[in-house]
């Protein structure tokens, strides 16, 4: 195989990561906002009537919670400006993009360690996954937790590059940095300890001063979130929630007790970042290099994992009162796989020789590994999500019993696309059930709801079902249905993981059997509500009634303090 062919070979598997990965977010991502995404909605409001440039400054730069986000704002008033709407999958996309913006980092840094292009193939198979479900399908927290990331990973880069206009690059990127994420702001103290060991003075107190302006800008009017409950957790609890989050990547490892998993490989990821910062530590002092940019290299990923361990004691510090639990979720394993990566490159970039080419290919078959068991994984996770934003967007929007879109011609009201969703074809189906007990495909319907159980306390109803069998994706399930005399509700059935090995990697059995559904009365007003089963399988759609009611006495809504 000649050269020329085996380098495209090489950039076709090195896409194939990359293909899946948008082909599964453009499957599952919808144009509907998620917590926090509505505050762009006021954003945009704000910014569109501001009547002068300090008011759009002021905006643009507001806190949010503990953090400064205007390059997501940023991002959202682009996008509105070009197209009229806002559109989350836009934001969404861009976040994405950002995360893929990582990969040419990697590649640089290999090919200037003059390693083959072959060497790049386990990064995209371990970078581009499902795993990061959470801030894919999340506009805001796209741009904010993925773009934080590859930003920093960029201005330390750069930084530490002897050339002029690299480090101009990573001084203005350093600003952006720390208008995307509260944790951006570590790249400023680790930047000028990154210059300190590289013994340029000039560049180190320009860096200082540089970073003293951002902390003073990004600090200015700031005050403290309340919506963070105190960690009362111990000194071991904290320990133990550090290491499980550094071993997050291993949750969607097929073994019966995730948590465990993801603490042992976060002991043995953290004793491993600790010998590779130490000894690049030791090697960047003695300064004794027969190649000058492996100290470029040492100094990279010093800083990359002095990013990680920081950011890891300030969530495990700061995020411990929500549970341990959460410390192992989408939205942080992305720092648990970038330790992954640089404990690669760290071990990769000294071998020479014929073992190169073997050591590489075991790693790639672990890294395609990874890959399977992400998507396999967590298919479910994007499946559910979809449904609980489809069916809050339908509970915000319908307020009475006419089925009837508002007809609010305000500025606000029209900021976001509209976009059509699953419920659209379900509404006169809707009113029809509620007159005559269903509508729609009969087939199936009595026995799912006869083998469906609903039981209620003083505070949700449970709803449960051990039976159903279908893997069918996207909007096809079952949803709840509730009718009082004054309004609808629906709320998505969930899945769960199926946890038989053999059906789920070769049958591609995803979701066990049966769904369950836990609801809130915080959730609705009180009344009482006939409750309905929607079943959606492929494009048919069948709703029933039967004699299950349900009384809410009192409503209570959640109300969270917040800063924007």
């Amino acid at each position: 195989m000649t050269k020329k062919a085996f380098t495209i070979i090489l950039s076709l598997i090195l896409l194939l990561p990359v293909a899946i990965y948008f082909t599964v977010w453009d499957y599952y991502a919808i144009n509907i906002p998620k917590w926090d995404d509505h505050a762009l909605k006021t954003f945009i409001a704000e910014y569109a009537q501001a009547g002068n440039w300090q008011e759009k400054i002021q905006a643009l730069f507001k806190q949010h919670n503990e953090h400064r986000i205007a390059l997501t704002r940023l991002f959202a008033w682009l996008d509105y400006a070009v197209f009229g709407h806002l559109n989350y999958r836009h934001l969404m996309t861009a976040g994405n993009v950002l995360l893929l913006a990582a990969i040419p980092l990697f590649y640089d840094l290999l090919k200037k360690n003059k390693k083959p292009l072959f060497a790049l193939v386990p990064i995209p198979f371990l970078w581009m996954t499902l795993a990061f479900w959470e801030n894919m399908y999340w506009g805001m927290a796209a741009v904010q937790n993925l773009g934080v990331v590859t930003l920093v990973l960029w201005t330390l880069y750069l930084v530490i590059n002897p050339k002029v206009l690299p480090f101009s690059i990573a001084v203005l990127l350093s600003l952006v940095t720390v208008l995307t994420s509260g944790n951006g702001l570590m790249v400023l103290p680790l930047g000028a300890f990154l210059l300190f060991l590289a013994g340029n003075r000039k560049r180190f107190a320009l860096w200082i001063i540089v970073s003293i302006g951002e902390i003073f800008c990004y600090f200015y009017w700031y005050t403290k979130p309340e919506s963070n409950p105190e960690s009362k957790a111990g000194i071991l609890k904290l320990a133990k929630g550090y290491m499980a989050f550094l071993g997050s990547f291993a949750e969607s490892i097929p073994v019966l007790d995730h948590f465990k998993v993801c603490l042992f490989l976060g002991i043995v990821l953290f004793l491993v970042a600790v010998s590779i910062a130490s000894t690049t530590l030791f090697r960047i002092v003695r300064n004794k290099y027969s190649v000058k940019f492996e100290r470029t290299t040492d100094l990279f990923c010093l800083g990359a994992i002095l990013f990680i361990l920081g950011t890891a004691l300030i969530v495990v510090y700061t995020r411990a009162g929500f549970g341990l639990e959460g410390l192992i979720t989408s939205r942080y394993k992305i720092y648990s796989v970038l330790l992954l990566i640089v404990a690669y490159l760290y071990v990769v970039v000294p071998i020479r020789g014929s073992f190169l080419s073997p050591y590489i290919t075991a790693i790639i078959a672990l890294a395609v590994t990874f890959n399977v068991f992400s998507y396999h994984y967590h298919l479910v996770d994007a499946y559910n999500l979809r449904k609980q934003l489809v069916t809050s967007q339908f509970n915000w929007t319908f307020t009475d019993k006419s089925l009837k879109y508002p007809a609010d011609t305000s500025f606000a009201a029209n900021i976001v696309e509209k976009t059509p969703v699953i419920y659209d074809k379900w509404l006169p189906l809707i009113a029809i059930a509620d007159r005559q007990n269903y509508a729609g495909s009969s087939r199936g319907m009595v026995d799912l709801y006869d083998k469906t159980t609903f039981t209620t306390d003083t505070a949700s109803i449970r709803v449960t079902n051990t039976s159903f069998t279908s893997q069918r994706l996207q909007d096809s399930g079952v949803y709840v249905l509730l009718s009082s005399d004054e309004c609808y509700y629906i709320f998505p059935a969930l899945r769960t993981r199926n946890t038989s090995r053999k059906q789920l990697f070769l049958k591609q059995y995803y979701f066990a059997p049966g769904f369950y559904a836990d609801i809130p009365f915080s959730e609705m007003d009180k009344g009482t509500y006939r409750v309905a089963l929607l079943h959606q399988q492929g494009n048919e759609t069948g709703i029933l009634f039967k004699d299950q009611r349900v009384t809410v006495k009192e409503s209570h809504k959640k109300e969270v303090k917040v800063n924007w």
